[in-house]
């Protein structure tokens, strides 16, 4: 990998420092360039001559615009100076979009890009519905991260996950994750066994094999999912591993216009507990 950005929120609550700090040493362990995406965001305000007389909405438009600005250029300020002190090479871009449609600016942008970094906040945030954006309609890989509770690695890569269903996003979650996997220092295969009728003991021997091609030796790990749901089982792995890092699929599927997440998906963009790279 060697064209990396990370999505810096500016509205309304700004990336947090620490998530900045991570992303730099993350492209620090990758030797990759670093990319800060800022999007200035565009509030629309439809026109209402009552609303304007008694509210002057235009104008709190505008002062929330002109936050949205100066986060974005402190916060690239930042990562900048960071970068330098890393070594780290890194550029700054700043997008104007609409406040309803930064999900799609962002997955726009990261389609020419080797792997999108975007940071998470509680469940309630705006960023579960950026990352759900860019996983399913930029075409390229995204690593969900939360600053506290779910770090990005640093200094060197150790253990990754690889959570297994021989589905198609698992694999492209597995060649997206290559140039990673080749850096850890042990790579496991978790096989949630019993979640559903395709999920038998074996399931990921022909995956042994194929990243053995890439010099990649990995262990299997067979938990039974008998009885709890896809997520507690995944959290149960991690709780017992600790794996600095899980590779995994976003599945997805429109259903009556919604879009409904499979429920690994789901589950790990609400409980981000490991710095989680996605394919869909």
């Amino acid at each position: 990998m060697r064209d990396v950005f990370l999505q810096i929120d500016t509205y309304a609550e700004p990336t947090p420092l620490a998530a900045i700090d991570q992303a730099v040493r993350f492209a620090k362990l990758l030797d990759c360039s670093l990319t800060g995406l800022a999007v200035h965001i565009d509030i629309h305000v439809p026109d209402n001559w009552l609303a304007e007389r008694l509210l002057h909405v235009q104008k709190l438009a505008a002062v929330e615009e002109a936050k949205s600005l100066e986060a974005a250029q402190t916060l690239l300020k930042y990562m900048t100076a960071t970068a330098t002190t890393e070594g780290v090479r890194c550029e700054e871009t700043i997008v104007r979009a609409n406040v309803h449609r930064v999900g799609d600016a962002i997955a726009n942008l990261a389609r020419t890009r080797d792997l999108a970094l975007v940071p998470l906040g509680n469940r309630l945030d705006a960023q579960r519905l950026v990352a759900e954006d860019v996983l399913f309609g930029s075409g390229r890989p995204m690593l969900a991260f939360h600053p506290e509770g779910a770090p990005l690695p640093s200094g060197k890569l150790g253990r990754v996950a690889i959570a297994w269903d021989r589905s198609r996003c698992a694999a492209r979650a597995v060649s997206d994750a290559l140039p990673l996997l080749k850096q850890a220092g042990d790579v496991r295969i978790v096989t949630v066994v019993g979640e559903k009728a395709s999920a038998k003991s074996g399931l990921a021997i022909d995956l042994v094999r194929h990243l053995k091609c890439f010099g990649i030796v990995t262990e299997i790990d067979e938990v039974d999912g008998r009885g709890r749901s896809i997520g507690a089982s995944l959290d149960a792995y991690v709780d017992k591993y600790a794996p600095q890092l899980m590779v995994m699929g976003g599945y997805g599927t429109s259903k009556l216009k919604e879009f409904v997440l499979g429920g690994a998906t789901e589950h790990v963009l609400n409980r981000l507990r490991v710095a989680t790279l996605l394919s869909h």
